[in-house]
């Protein structure tokens, strides 16, 4: 029977066989189901179709795959991309000018503006920008957008990139713009293409720009010759002490018969373009007040004599310049000890800091004087200080925003937070049950529950819900630092852990409360952090909770914190 065919006709069952199981499909390994070979069929009979355990070596030699797996196909072509693919973002560039003609001008004729354009490949649009030039007077910018332009010489076809040829004229509705010049992508992609390109060709300056830079030189030469400085030697000055400045402390005396009436100032001298700037000190108790800004005069070109101008000179309408002041301060005019006049002002130096002094030393050659003592006082104490009087609280709105109106003139929100105690302690809160001191009858029906947080010390009072009092559970009053009543708003005196005790009483709203119980989380805070509570208010706490029967049911919790478990205080 073994050398009979495996078709249908040629098999035989055996009627020996009683086990006919199926083996499992998977093996286990590392805690996953992976598929194993399938050596065994039903009964856990051996397979040699499915298996390579029982198949035979096959022999290679002589073997043509083509006879099984048929003739291998070639390889594939390459695809080209698509034009839209191989132009994307691909421009050329261009850059010339255009002429425009100026009339009912004595300065120009015609105006020069240099244009660029841009040459999209992938669409065959074109754009025209003109950079922008400072103080032209006219519209810059975008001058054409993006878009297919239509050419007059050919028509129904939009302008190609072959009829761009530099140094010749194209006509984009109705200007004519003449190409100069390209950039090197464009003109290597031209070159591919086959195109013969010349060599840029310079472009035609702008007739007012040459004449407003001629100008511009005349005055600048000018202007070497009154300061006896060219526009080099002012460029160098720049680099050379940008960010360096002389520092002089000066004194000014408005009454000379008053030696307390003096005013200190600092002068600073910058040398990167010799300009002057004083201010006011404000560490040496300036009694003047008139002036909120500490900047007494600012940068300029200080002049000695700054009165003295030409009889002829308009002082109503023009301001003097170097024409009209021939002498300014320089470093050699402030010397410790001498006085320099500031638009009419006596300033007295009396001193300057170090780097003035070494600047002085290694660069002028001059060594400043020892600082000076202009006033000899017995105290020698000049500070005056004066009290702001702050007016009385009117009721309105709180007491610290109502002060922010008299320290400045644009109120600024007050500062009584502190932000590392508030992230660390904004979760923690005490939470105590409060009963209404009655006004009235029916208030002996109402329970109230207050929160106050540890974090930013404000307190919350909520009304709970009580059967048949006719008043709706709610917020009473929402979260604020509730201040002491029968202190003064400069103390800042407000309710904090300190005056939280069984039977304490607090003034909130004109109302009076008292504390009547408290959670257990709150009797564990107490424990946990003594020296904000009263030994009263711990004392205190903890007989109402042993009252309760609430302390010793949560100590036999084993693994149990009071922080996690639940509050005794609820809204029922």
């Amino acid at each position: 029977m073994d050398g009979l065919p495996f078709i249908p006709g040629f098999r035989f069952n055996d009627i020996t066989k009683l086990d006919f199981n199926l083996s499992t499909q998977f093996q286990w390994k590392n805690g996953y189901a992976l598929p194993k070979d399938k050596s065994t069929g039903i009964g856990k009979n051996k397979l040699d179709v499915d298996s390579i355990l029982y198949g035979k070596p096959f022999d290679v030699t002589g073997y043509n795959p083509e006879l099984t797996y048929g003739k291998a196909r070639d390889d594939p072509k390459p695809m080209d991309l698509p034009p839209f693919v191989k132009l994307d973002r691909k421009c050329l560039s261009y850059y010339g000018y255009t002429q425009h003609t100026i009339l009912n001008s004595p300065i120009e004729k015609f105006r020069v503006r240099k244009i660029k354009i841009t040459y999209y490949l992938i669409d065959d649009t074109i754009t025209i920008m003109e950079p922008v030039v400072e103080n032209a007077g006219y519209v810059q910018g975008c001058i054409l957008k993006r878009g297919q332009i239509p050419n007059p010489n050919r028509e129904g076809r939009p302008w190609h990139w072959s009829d761009f040829i530099i140094g010749a004229e194209i006509s984009l509705y109705g200007i004519a713009y003449r190409l100069c010049g390209c950039d090197l992508y464009t003109r290597n992609y031209l070159t591919s293409m086959g195109m013969v390109v010349i060599e840029n060709q310079p472009m035609l300056d702008d007739p007012y720009t040459k004449f407003r830079q001629m100008k511009l030189r005349n005055v600048s030469e000018q202007s070497t010759l009154l300061d006896g400085k060219s526009a080099e030697d002012k460029l160098r000055q720049f680099l050379e002490y940008d960010g360096k400045v002389l520092r002089f402390y000066a004194t000014w005396n408005t009454d000379i018969s008053d030696p307390t009436e003096c005013k200190y100032f600092i002068i600073i001298y910058y040398l990167a373009d010799d300009r002057l700037e004083v201010c006011e000190s404000k560490t040496m108790g300036n009694i003047c007040e008139l002036n909120p800004s500490n900047v007494f005069l600012g940068k300029i070109k200080l002049p000695k004599r700054w009165s003295k101008f030409p009889t002829n000179f308009p002082l109503i309408y023009l301001e003097a310049g170097n024409e009209e002041y021939q002498e300014y301060y320089r470093p050699r005019d402030f010397i410790i000890g001498k006085a320099i006049n500031v638009m009419g002002r006596r300033f007295m130096l009396y001193d300057c800091d170090p780097f003035t002094r070494d600047y002085y030393k290694d660069i002028l050659n001059i060594i400043q004087p020892e600082p000076i003592q202009i006033i000899n006082l017995e105290n020698n104490d000049l500070t005056v200080t004066r009290l702001q009087a702050i007016p009385p609280h009117t009721g309105i709105g709180e007491p610290d925003d109502t002060l922010q109106n008299c320290l400045s003139l644009v109120p600024k929100p007050p500062k009584t937070l502190d932000f590392v105690k508030f992230v660390l302690n904004a979760t923690k809160k005490l939470r105590y049950k409060l009963k209404m001191v009655p006004v009235y009858e029916v208030d002996n029906f109402r329970d109230f529950m207050m929160e106050y947080c540890i974090g930013n010390d404000q307190m919350c009072i909520v009304e709970l819900a009580s059967k048949n009092s006719g008043f709706n559970k709610g917020r009473f009053m929402s979260s604020a630092r509730l201040r002491k009543p029968g202190t003064s708003i400069d103390s800042n005196q407000f309710y904090g852990p300190k005056d939280f005790a069984i039977g304490a009483e607090l003034y909130a709203k004109g109302l009076v409360f008292i504390i009547t119980e408290l959670d257990v989380w709150s009797y564990k805070y107490m424990i946990e952090n003594k020296d904000m509570f009263t030994q009263d208010a711990i004392d205190g706490a903890k007989l109402f909770l042993e009252s309760k029967n609430l302390l010793k049911s949560q100590e036999n919790v084993d693994g149990i914190s009071v922080h996690e478990s639940t509050p005794v205080l609820s809204d029922t």
